[in-house]
């Protein structure tokens, strides 16, 4: 059964228990209240009702009712089936007057004192609510009493033909409302259930789509309700599944196109050696060896990214001087960066506050930013390191002077194999993985990382470590 026909059902089920619930409810209390109005004004009550007035008007109170009730109730019984006999021969069944086998009743004063009760309880007092279904007796327009009929007596009540027909008519009006308020119901239901039903097709279809491997399609939202929440997290999820797809892709053309220099290079030399147009001398190993280097670097940048990706880039925490840290690999790479024509200066603190970090995988962040800015930077430039406290934590910055950044491009930055210039070979722009795995050992350490333009041209790369 489809989500629309089980809703659809639903709706009926808990429509139609909804109105046999009221149905009950309002017939039941329309013939009851109906019964007591009938034998209210019955001329069995009305006569007693008359021969009590009668009573009090004689003996001026209700004393001595409770002796003389009987009679009285006998009196008005009498009365009232001379009175049915004589509307029955003028009027038919149509005009009878209600009557009833059980008689039992109670008379109280104005003030709710039972006075008399024809079952001889004469005690306690009537409610608000009994005086209100009482009917009231009345001397010269003054109140002076109660008269209450038991509350079984309206259940016993035999009913006339136009009490009978008048009931009738209520049960028909009440089965009539039922049904259009049902059919209405469910329309109003099947309306509803369409628009829950048409967004989930919607993103059924689109969930198939993707399934199928195309990862463009997306599912149509327009709602604002939880349906529409799922259907625009659907769409997100989509498009990171487009973009992680597009990443793999990019990410497997650009290691193949890492692999594919070495490689030629490797192939060529060792070719040359067998085919006798080099001698195996150490000179024309060398290139070969570099590759194998540099092939290494790169399988073990991919697998520290992998590691990261996994949640499983173990670090070896401990306490750490940082400022120590920063000096010695200042200090490791200074020659290298003199080697290159660059000015290496740094601006740090006697002391700065003890991290809780691995010290070799910092050490490895400090290479690949110090390295990457070699590698950016043009001979004659100067590249500034600087450590300071700030926001309960140690910020490091690696400022140069270079070309910089495109400001549209720095968000790029840290992402696997990207370059400002596609055409950039390893031996001009390195990897693409240096700032990657930075970010990553950065991150691990709870910190951050990003890039900034410096002031006056050139980049900035600054990371910031909690204490």
């Amino acid at each position: 059964m489809s989500l629309y026909r089980k809703g659809l059902l639903a709706f009926a089920l808990v429509i139609l228990i909804a109105i046999a619930t009221v149905f009950l409810l309002v017939s039941r209390q329309a013939e009851g209240k109906f019964r007591q109005y009938t034998l209210l004004y019955s001329g069995r009550t009305q006569n007693l009702g008359t021969a009590l007035s009668s009573y009090y008007t004689t003996h001026n109170s209700w004393d001595g009712l409770q002796a003389t009730l009987p009679t009285l109730s006998a009196g008005a019984s009498t009365q009232q089936g001379q009175g049915g006999r004589g509307a029955g021969r003028g009027s038919g069944q149509g005009g009878a007057t209600g009557s009833t086998e059980l008689w039992d009743f109670r008379v109280a004063d104005a003030e709710g004192r039972v006075v008399a009760h024809l079952e001889g309880d004469v005690q306690g007092t009537i409610s608000r609510t009994e005086m209100a279904q009482a009917l009231p007796l009345s001397l010269n327009g003054e109140t002076i009493g109660y008269l209450l009929p038991d509350a079984t007596s309206a259940h016993t009540l035999v009913l006339g033909g136009l009490e009978q027909q008048y009931l009738q008519q209520i049960r028909a009006a009440l089965w009539t409302g039922a049904a259009v308020a049902f059919v209405a119901a469910l329309l109003v239901g099947g309306v509803l259930m369409r628009g829950i039903v048409a967004p989930v097709k919607r993103l059924t279809h689109a969930a198939e789509t993707i399934a199928q491997g195309d990862l463009d399609a997306r599912a149509a939202v327009s709602a604002r309700d939880e349906i529409g929440q799922l259907g625009r997290a659907f769409n997100a999820m989509a498009e990171n599944l487009a973009r992680s797809q597009a990443a793999r892709q990019a990410q497997t053309a650009d290691i193949a196109h890492e692999l594919r220099n070495p490689l030629a290079v490797l192939r060529g030399t060792l070719e040359a050696i067998a085919d006798g147009v080099y001698m195996p001398t150490p000179e024309n190993l060398d290139p070969a060896l570099a590759q194998v280097q540099t092939l290494t670097r790169l399988v073990e940048d991919l697998r520290v990214l992998a590691l990261a990706d996994a949640g499983e880039l173990r670090l070896e925490r401990q306490p750490l001087d940082l400022a120590a840290l920063l000096t010695r690999e200042i200090e490791a790479h200074r020659v290298s960066l003199q080697e290159h024509g660059l000015n290496l200066t740094s601006v740090l603190p006697d002391t700065l506050p003890e991290i809780h970090g691995d010290s070799d995988r910092l050490a490895q962040v400090l290479n690949n930013l110090l390295a990457n800015a070699v590698h950016h930077v043009p001979a004659g430039g100067e590249v500034r390191v600087s450590a300071r406290v700030e926001q309960h934590g140690v910020l490091v910055q690696i400022a140069d002077n270079g070309p910089g950044v495109p400001e549209a491009d720095l968000p790029r930055l840290f992402e696997r194999f990207w370059r400002g210039d596609p055409s950039r070979s390893r031996d001009t722009g390195g990897s693409g993985l240096g700032l990657a795995i930075a970010r990553r050992i950065i991150e691990a350490h709870a910190g951050r990382i990003w890039a900034a333009a410096t002031p006056g041209g050139g980049l900035t790369v600054a990371f910031w470590l909690p204490v």
